[in-house]
């Protein structure tokens, strides 16, 4: 974990609208937010941000590598042409992104149980958690341990085999592999826990969605409570309106189907093993 020195945004940080998850219109859109904080932060401020942003370089490899046609995402660091030179070069990405190139071009999977979606993402949280500090390091912990309990969830309700599910190693992965009990023995460790299990129990799917992501923007408020002006603000703010701008980009009907189908793939695994 790296140490950053503080700084203060206070023009950039005091002119952000408040926002709430339940609005009907975004302030402004991701792309428009980012762009603003390539101009207005430090270099090792805006390296925090574009910490978050390889989440889309992420998504962007695999379509490349899988020859996929859905559309490149322009918030990641690399354009398509920078990120192909950039693995011929096998030089110019972040290391995990080579390593993972060459695994699958090899066919030699880092982690053999784990879909390649799964090994990618668990090379991308080792290399931001050493990279990142403070806020940021928290939260990639706290997300971290969100998905896992998630897919540990679904395994236990689903009775899909656990191999490869979870991400990462440490107490809270341990456990949620070996418990069988309803909060995994990590209520007293995770305070949204119970909370987030009740959630779970709710028939009507997109509600349950929402209810995840409203757990995730309380903990961030809750997190920068004593936070004013710091990059720790920004990158929160940032944070929020990602999942703003995702509900606002579907209706309850498309919420409901994209649901559904993630159900539908849970049971297909189901019926594999």
């Amino acid at each position: 974990m790296i140490q950053l020195q503080q700084r203060d945004y206070f023009y950039l940080i005091s002119s952000l609208p408040e926002m709430v998850l339940d609005q009907s219109r975004a302030p402004f859109s991701v792309a428009e937010y980012v762009a603003r904080l390539e101009e207005e932060l430090e270099q090792e401020d805006w390296e925090q941000v574009r910490l978050l942003l390889l989440r889309y370089d992420n998504r962007n490899l695999l379509r490349l590598l899988k020859e996929d046609t859905e559309t490149w995402s322009a918030l990641g660091r690399y354009s398509e042409a920078e990120m192909r030179e950039a693995l011929k070069a096998e030089s110019g990405l972040p290391g995990y992104m080579h390593r993972f190139y060459h695994a699958y071009q090899n066919e030699q999977p880092v982690d053999p149980e784990k879909s390649w979606e799964n090994q990618l993402t668990a090379l991308y949280y080792e290399h931001a958690l050493e990279q990142s500090e403070g806020f940021l390091h928290d939260w990639l912990i706290f997300e971290h341990d969100l998905n896992n309990i998630l897919a540990a969830w679904n395994i236990r309700q689903y009775q899909i085999k656990a191999e490869g599910q979870l991400i990462g190693k440490g107490e809270t992965t341990e456990a949620l592999r070996r418990s069988r009990a309803r909060d995994f023995g990590l209520g007293s460790e995770h305070s949204f826990l119970h909370k987030l299990l009740s959630e779970l129990e709710r028939d009507d799917l997109t509600t349950r969605e929402k209810a995840i992501d409203r757990i995730q923007w309380n903990y961030i408020n809750e997190q920068l409570t004593f936070h004013y002006f710091t990059v720790e603000v920004v990158l929160g703010y940032l944070l929020q309106l990602q999942m703003l701008q995702r509900w606002l980009s579907l209706d309850k009907e498309a919420g409901q189907e994209r649901v559904r189908d993630y159900i539908s793939d849970m049971e297909q695994k189901i019926e594999l093993t």
